[in-house]
């Protein structure tokens, strides 16, 4: 097949054709510790992918809870209340605002009540939902110091709550991230020093050959990229189990979550596999493959 091939172009392909001869030799001279590691690696990738994927839920359904907040403003007597919400749509952060006169607000009143006949004692009132939660505090104080605004009402510890809960959740996740990765180069970089360990006299013959360098570590660095493609593909079977599960709390709560969270994981995952799978290879080939 390489004969037809220019003669550089068909040497280099059998030079990469050794080379995944290679790796494959590595993996089949690991054995069944092939199985442990991958295991281990799918453990981990499915731990950081299942609360990774509920990071990402939750903060959905934080910011979801966020952006229903609104803040009940009340106009003064006499005041046009269409003049407050143009004042307060130059605010800044406003996703919308909803007049509610308060003839409307009697009326509603009336039907789901039995009150008395008496004077409408009810303001004119603006619904101001703002653009992203953290935003609320800042718009409300804002809205406090305009002209005609007899006063804010909003949930207010509830916001910062739910400020809170998205804080602590990105910040776990980080850390996870940290810890996970850590923990699976480490076990990458002593499976490929086993490895090197074994070949230890094929190594020094092919370094007396003149074998290049690159040619002798590529077969380790994609070793340890397939143990990492392996285990996150593994890691993908706990996730889409979790994912089942996420969409029926969602539907509970009647919350839309972004269907692009769940290819985010998944991309994350696989990236995050070969990525420190080849760099754990990477790091045993520097400190145990002195060439």
């Amino acid at each position: 097949m390489f004969s037809l091939l220019p003669s550089n172009i068909a040497t280099e392909f059998r030079i990469i054709n050794r080379i995944i001869i290679e790796t494959f030799k590595g993996i089949k001279r690991t054995g069944l510790m092939n199985l442990v590691i991958i295991g281990t690696m799918a453990a981990i990738l499915s731990i950081f992918g299942c609360l990774f994927r509920t990071s990402l839920g939750i903060n959905s359904f934080v910011q979801e809870l966020g952006n229903a907040l609104e803040v009940s403003v009340y106009i003064n007597a006499g005041v046009n209340p269409k003049s407050v919400s143009n004042e307060i749509s130059k605010i800044g952060y406003i996703k919308n605002i909803k007049i509610v006169t308060k003839q409307q607000a009697w009326a509603d009143l009336k039907k789901q009540m039995d009150v008395p006949d008496i004077k409408n004692p009810l303001p004119d009132t603006l619904h101001v939902r703002v653009a992203n939660q953290q935003y609320i505090d800042r718009v409300a104080q804002k809205i406090k110091r305009l002209d005609g605004v007899e006063g804010v009402q909003y949930a207010q510890e509830l916001a910062r709550k739910v400020q809170k809960v998205g804080d602590i959740t990105n910040i776990t996740t980080i850390i996870l991230l940290i810890i996970l990765g850590g923990l699976t180069l480490f076990i990458i970089s002593n499976t490929v020093h086993l490895v090197i360990q074994a070949r230890k006299q094929e190594i020094e013959i092919m370094r007396m050959m003149g074998v290049s360098n690159w040619y002798i570590k590529t077969p380790y660095i994609l070793q340890g990229a397939l143990y990492g493609l392996c285990g996150a593909m593994i890691s993908l079977i706990p996730l889409n189990i979790l994912q089942s599960y996420l969409t029926q709390f969602f539907n509970f709560f009647q919350v839309s979550a972004p269907p692009a969270n769940g290819n985010v994981v998944i991309l994350s995952l696989l990236m995050m596999g070969i990525i420190v799978g080849a760099g754990g290879s990477i790091i045993s080939v520097r400190k145990y493959l002195n060439i």
